[in-house]
């Protein structure tokens, strides 16, 4: 996914007011001018990425969100396969505290805290590559709790959501070739029919 500089001062102003910062403020904060700011708001001036990522960090954003406008949408549909987009999507839940799975438990599900600190939690009904996604949650709860034990733990996670991504890929591939294989048995036979009525 391309990178629209025009479109970056629009994100950095959007998501500015999204915090209720003022020009003034969020400028102080990245230790730069008003006028700056207001330049590269309005794309008189493209920042370069380390002025994005100074924005970013006094907007308590990512990157992404002035560079795409919305994280989800770089981080998922950028991605290389389709294997890929699903363990972003998932790998972005996992990661934002929305979703885990527990190996004693029967399902994945989600807690939620409320006042009272009771946990309510709901089944999440996987449709498809229910076993990569299984197996992708699993093993990112373990990675959480052995990150230290990683010489190189961001080598390790890229591994594991590359490995993931693979086997949702194989998973599609093989759904696709059985679907073409259904479709040309229901035109062989439909073609057998038509030659039986003549």
């Amino acid at each position: 996914m391309e990178i629209n500089e025009q479109e970056i001062g629009k994100n950095i102003r959007e998501a500015r007011i999204s915090a209720g910062l003022s020009q003034e403020k969020l400028a102080s904060k990245c230790g730069f001018s008003n006028s700056t700011l207001s330049a590269y708001e309005t794309s008189k001036k493209i920042p370069n990425l380390i002025t994005v990522a100074k924005i970013a960090s006094g907007l308590n954003t990512s990157i992404d969100r002035l560079c795409y406008g919305d994280e989800s949408k770089a981080f998922i549909s950028q991605a290389s396969s389709e294997g890929r987009k699903i363990v972003n999507a998932f790998y972005l839940l996992w990661e934002k505290d929305v979703i885990y799975h527990d190996v004693n438990f029967k399902g994945m599900y989600a807690e939620n805290y409320g006042d009272d600190e009771r946990i309510k939690q709901f089944n999440l009904l996987v449709i498809k590559h229910a076993g990569p996604i299984r197996s992708l949650v699993h093993g990112l709860n373990d990675f959480k709790s052995r990150e230290e034990l990683y010489d190189d733990p961001e080598r390790f996670l890229e591994m594991l959501l590359a490995s993931i991504a693979k086997e949702i890929d194989i998973e599609i591939e093989q759904e696709e070739l059985a679907q073409k294989q259904r479709e040309n048995v229901k035109r062989d036979l439909k073609k057998r029919r038509s030659v039986m009525v003549n």
